[in-house]
């Protein structure tokens, strides 16, 4: 990345979309290679990089409950940190061969989220209609763990939205809002990191002054975004979420019709 112009406005796009059912690596990808002229693979290993930024700005907000699940402090932060462990490792064991052998085009990750965000449209007005009263809370279990990690790992393709599919699992298994963001936010931390400092090792990306600075403004613009997003779960009725990110997956997929 050889721009201030271009950092500036990646490091804004990565902050914004990271934590909603939007491709951050999908828009990414237009953005450099359209407006900027940089070539596909540059703007995939530059928008994986600027994970390292919101993976940072999760770190920080979260940084009571992560010093928490990290000490063991509780049997539930204790069993946290064995999952987010799992997740992990799938989430590399899954998204690492497509990252480096697999050719998967974005509109194939954008039609995917399409088809998610019908689902979850589907979910929530089906919640519209129950009564609060019949509706139970969840629980992180192994299976769903497991699932978890593997969506994650999936989300590299481009396209497809970490967050959006994370969250999208999290409330179809009846998990509300808030909780269904902040599970999926703890989840993005050991990943983001992992991804951005493997990236750097095992493809010997060298990230210049540009690099960091757009990471710099991702940290700041997704710190203050998590904060909007949890506050809006708590405001806003479960199924008017769903509905919502639903919505927001099917227009993010739209544009590729005219093509």
């Amino acid at each position: 990345m050889d721009s201030l112009t271009a950092s500036i406005i990646s490091g804004l796009l990565q902050g914004l979309l990271e934590w909603l059912p939007v491709s951050s690596e999908g828009n990414m990808v237009i953005l450099l290679t359209q407006l900027f002229g940089y070539g596909v693979e540059e703007t995939l290993n530059t928008s994986i990089f600027l994970h390292l930024g919101t993976g940072l700005a999760a770190l920080i907000y979260f940084r009571e409950p992560v010093q928490n699940i990290l000490l063991m402090k509780t049997p539930e932060d204790k069993d946290m940190f064995y999952r987010l462990l799992v997740m992990t490792g799938l989430t590399g064991l899954v998204g690492f061969p497509i990252f480096m052998f697999l050719n998967v085009s974005a509109p194939l990750g954008e039609a995917l989220l399409a088809l998610t965000g019908v689902a979850l449209i589907a979910t929530g007005l089906i919640q519209r209609q129950a009564s609060k009263s019949t509706r139970e809370g969840s629980e992180l279990s192994w299976p769903l763990t497991i699932l978890l990690g593997v969506a994650q790992g999936l989300a590299i393709i481009p396209g497809l939205s970490r967050s959006g599919i994370t969250t999208s699992i999290l409330l179809f298994k009846n998990f509300d809002g808030e909780e269904a963001f902040r599970v999926s936010f703890l989840m993005s931390i050991p990943a983001s990191f992992a991804a951005a400092f493997g990236l750097m090792i095992v493809k010997g990306f060298q990230p210049d002054m540009y690099s960091g600075f757009a990471a710099i403004v991702a940290a700041l613009v997704g710190y203050l975004t998590i904060g909007r997003l949890l506050a809006l779960a708590r405001e806003v009725s479960f199924w008017k979420i769903c509905v919502g990110l639903g919505t927001l997956s099917i227009l993010a997929w739209l544009p590729n019709l005219a093509f």
